[in-house]
């Protein structure tokens, strides 16, 4: 039975972080603009702890440079958590960072406070998008980051971001295969979006930056969580997760913004699977689907918008879609005409 893992999340907004990279906008994107008290943060993770029912529980520190904040506020952070860590109440830590903020004094701070997992946000491997996304580092300081976090036997996780000035898909799937290459224990993925209040929005407005559409962000992000998948590295997050703030035409002005980016993404893999099936095998009568209860509505898509494309492409179409527990994630099993074809989606 698959691990449930619950996390508290801490976010400490654009703290530690001395770079203003034109995408960024932290204080939008978390809704934080103050400084949490020590007491406050205790607070918080009381409250989370008083609801929450996992097999695993992590703290996790989010939305800035968690490694670039001064030494003693980063130990009474870690103070907090590894009180709840050695408690048994919480069983992990995790905290993200900027590549270029990995030094040995910081690992021996996080290795001493039982921090588990450090995530890297990389965004691309490409000089170049890095310089006109004004990140601060290159490409080298995330294999050297790499390298350092590896000989502290920590886990680490990278993040990269689809779509910044001067990315295109060849360019983003290079950068997907270049993260393959250091054998990440997780990691997420996030489109370029055009919040207020950043360098990115004055481009956007000028006619200096183009955004990627909803549809293009898809298919690319599709591709590359398939390469992570077929070499067993966990995608953890696909776009970022709707709140108050971060809404199309509210802080968010442009963009492939979606709520459920993620679905959509997992959608589009289940409609190309099917779509290579009947290319293949063509289609004659109803078609019965089998899928994993848990991914039953990725077959559909949202709105049946697999079932509709598949129709215009192919004509009249039958489907009948059944949920099943036994059958793996990932995974469809088509019933047509006695025959069972079992397709991996991912292949």
């Amino acid at each position: 039975m698959k691990t449930s893992i619950g996390i508290i999340p801490i976010f400490i907004s654009h703290l530690g972080c001395k770079n203003d990279c034109v995408f960024c906008n932290q204080r939008k994107i978390t809704g934080v603009t103050e400084v949490m008290s020590m007491r406050e943060v205790t607070n918080h993770i009381e409250r989370y702890l008083e609801t929450m029912e996992f097999d695993r529980i992590e703290i996790a520190f989010y939305g800035g440079s968690f490694t670039g904040l001064d030494l003693n506020l980063q130990r009474e952070y870690l103070e907090i958590a590894k009180r709840y860590k050695d408690s048994g109440r919480i069983h992990k830590i995790r905290l993200s960072t900027r590549p270029d903020y990995i030094t040995v004094e910081v690992l021996e701070l996080l290795k001493s406070y039982g921090v588990d997992l450090v995530e890297l946000g990389c965004q691309s491997f490409h000089d170049d998008v890095l310089l006109k996304s004004r990140r601060g580092h290159d490409r080298t300081d995330i294999f050297r980051a790499v390298s350092m976090i590896k000989s502290y036997n920590l886990s680490f996780g990278i993040q990269l971001m689809y779509g910044l000035p001067g990315d295109h898909a060849i360019k983003f799937l290079e950068s997907v295969e270049e993260t393959i290459s250091l054998k990440p224990d997780c990691v997420r993925i996030y489109p370029a979006l055009v919040i207020k209040e950043t360098e990115l929005a004055d481009l956007t407005l000028r006619g200096h930056y183009v955004p990627v559409q909803l549809e293009d962000a898809v298919a690319v992000v599709a591709e590359a969580y398939k390469r992570f998948t077929v070499n067993d590295i966990p995608v953890i997050r696909l776009g970022l997760q709707k709140t108050d703030l971060i809404e199309l035409g509210a802080d968010v002005i442009a963009g492939p913004f979606h709520p459920a980016f993620g679905a959509l993404v997992m959608s589009f893999l289940f409609f190309d699977a099917l779509s290579r099936f009947i290319e293949q095998y063509g289609q004659d009568g109803e078609l019965k689907i089998l899928v994993n209860t848990s991914q039953a509505s990725f077959v559909s898509g949202q709105g049946k918008i697999n079932l509709k494309r598949l129709s215009a492409l192919y004509g009249d179409l039958k489907f009948n879609i059944l949920a099943d527990e036994s059958i793996p994630i990932h995974t469809i099993q088509v019933i047509s005409e006695n025959t069972t074809h079992t397709i991996d989606v991912m292949r």
